[in-house]
């Protein structure tokens, strides 16, 4: 393809630098990891992905800023399954730091689609929400995506009874977000399957 690695942030730049500058480096690594093509990426290309992703899944700001251009990317949005050096830095990645994440990122999309009046907004938020779930799915299973996704789905159903730590994290994220009857029903739904 015509992006080649040179196109790339740095290891360095990936692991330091904060959420605004990682946005960035998401819309540098997006055309490697799905060239235009259609194709995969190569062996070369592959190798140095992995090495930039794995450094940018290491920390918040660089989870946080991937995604936020990632989950809203055309290139994102029509594939058929998540590239597989992707699925490699992210099932890689600590799953304290990048669970919640994964999980905002189904969550999130899933409240503005209903939130959202006009129908295009909704669509797009629907299909952001359909690519956090590819990703929270490479992850179905893992011990913290249980107890975080019970967690939700408690909060979601208003079924909290005093809480432990993620419980109450969580009965935050709702309430700062002001989440109501139709957002919780939508969440609880989706989160159900990792419970």
């Amino acid at each position: 393809g015509s992006h080649s690695i040179s196109a790339l942030p740095t290891t360095a730049q990936v692991s330091t630098d904060d959420f605004m500058k990682q946005l960035g480096h998401a819309s540098q690594i997006i055309p490697v990891l799905h060239p235009e093509d259609g194709s995969s990426p190569s062996g070369e290309q592959s190798a140095a992905l992995l090495e930039v992703l794995q450094k940018q899944f290491a920390h918040s700001d660089g989870i946080r800023g991937f995604f936020a251009v990632y989950l809203t990317s055309p290139e994102s949005l029509t594939m058929e399954e998540v590239p597989s050096v992707l699925v490699e830095a992210v099932r890689g990645a600590d799953t304290k730091v990048m669970v919640p994440l994964a999980c905002m990122n189904v969550i999130m999309p899933t409240a503005m689609t209903s939130i959202h009046q006009d129908p295009e907004l909704k669509e797009c938020a629907s299909k952001t929400a359909d690519n956090g779930l590819k990703i929270l799915r490479l992850l179905k299973g893992e011990s913290e995506v249980v107890s975080n996704c019970k967690a939700i789905y408690q909060v979601a159903s208003d079924k909290v009874e005093g809480g432990d730590d993620l419980i109450e994290y969580w009965n935050k994220f709702f309430i700062n977000y002001k989440y109501g009857p139709e957002q919780k029903a939508d969440i609880s739904r989706v989160i159900q399957e990792f419970c």
